[in-house]
């Protein structure tokens, strides 16, 4: 039988060398990127997963309504509270120097549950340079206080137990029950709310002075709200920051 020739074994290896190879080349690389979307989703659901099972940090949309007592402090004595009652994200007041907390929305809950939601609403400004809104006018830094210069403080009062051990002190009003938690010197609209009927005093005094809790009339309305005698219905945004407030 007569053998090829040369010539033809050439072009059968040309012919054979020139075929497609973008089908293995596809099954070759298809498999790692399937598995790679498998992963990928499967990292996806797990973190879903989590996210919905887990609630977010209070206060919760829908679910928290705290309220906290507050004060404005100028060098020895207390000035009116904001007069606003707008209330856009859920954290505002009543004119009535209580903080209501119950978020509307997720920019006002939990780790976003800060004093500068609770300032925009009131349209104030609390500084290390000042304390100012409606109600109480604007009040510097550096001025002086019974001849001493002056600077701007917070500080978060915290209830106690008159009935823990040394906490056996004389208790005539809902005063005695609060303490000084934590104080700060700037930064101060990104002090969270932590919880109900904590108390805050924004104060105007020389370095080192004391700074008293809010009065009794303002933690008895905290109180008397939390208690439910106070309830929010929803957002309000055309309240205008300078009105006045309510006649008594």
């Amino acid at each position: 039988m007569a053998q090829p020739s040369s010539s033809k074994k050439v072009q059968r290896a040309a012919r054979a060398a020139a075929a497609p190879k973008g089908g293995r080349e596809r099954r070759e690389l298809g498999f790692p990127l399937i598995l790679g979307a498998v992963v990928i989703l499967g990292v996806a659901l797990v973190i879903f997963a989590r996210s919905s099972r887990a609630p977010a940090a209070a206060p919760r949309v829908g679910n928290d309504h705290w309220h906290s007592a507050y004060a404005i402090y100028d060098c020895d004595r207390f000035l009116p509270a904001f007069t606003s009652a707008a209330d856009p994200d859920g954290i505002h007041s009543h004119q009535d120097g209580v903080i209501h907390i119950h978020p509307w929305n997720s920019s006002a809950s939990g780790d976003d549950a800060r004093l500068d939601v609770f300032f925009e609403s009131m349209g104030a400004r609390v500084t290390d340079d000042e304390i100012s809104g409606p109600g109480i006018g604007v009040l510097e830094a550096g001025s002086d206080c019974n001849g001493e210069p002056t600077v701007i403080r917070a500080v978060r009062f915290a209830r106690i137990d008159p009935a823990a051990p040394g906490g056996d002190q004389p208790v005539t009003g809902l005063v005695d029950l609060y303490e000084p938690a934590e104080e700060f010197t700037d930064d101060f609209a990104d002090i969270r709310l932590l919880g109900d009927l904590e108390a805050f005093t924004f104060a105007r005094v020389p370095a080192g002075a004391d700074v008293p809790p809010p009065p009794e009339d303002r933690l008895q309305t905290a109180f008397g709200a939390s208690a439910g005698n106070l309830v929010s219905t929803g957002p309000e945004t055309e309240l205008d920051p300078t009105d006045a407030p309510p006649e008594e």
